[in-house]
């Protein structure tokens, strides 16, 4: 019964997934301007990722020597955001 219950959970886990990628294939269709599209690109710069990438459901590659300036400088950001917020 438990093998039933993996695959139902697996299943409706591809399921989500695809209905998803789908959503966000829509949503990235929306960028339609010049202007949003260059928009769309220096976000996904910023984190190392193509179009491709986002469809696939790959995530932003780990901090490199090669990684653009302004991702540094994002995740120099949140590890100060984090290091100064109140523990819990």
């Amino acid at each position: 019964m438990e093998s039933l219950h993996a695959l139902r959970d697996a299943v409706r886990m591809r399921y989500d997934a695809r209905r998803r990628r789908a959503r966000l294939r829509r949503e990235i269709l929306d960028y339609r301007t010049p202007a949003e599209r260059e928009e769309l690109m220096a976000i996904l710069e910023r984190y190392d990722m193509t179009i491709e990438d986002l469809l696939a459901g790959r995530q932003p590659p780990p901090l490199s020597v090669d990684s653009s300036p302004t991702r540094w400088e994002g995740a120099w950001e949140e590890i100060v955001l984090d290091l100064t917020s109140p523990e819990d």
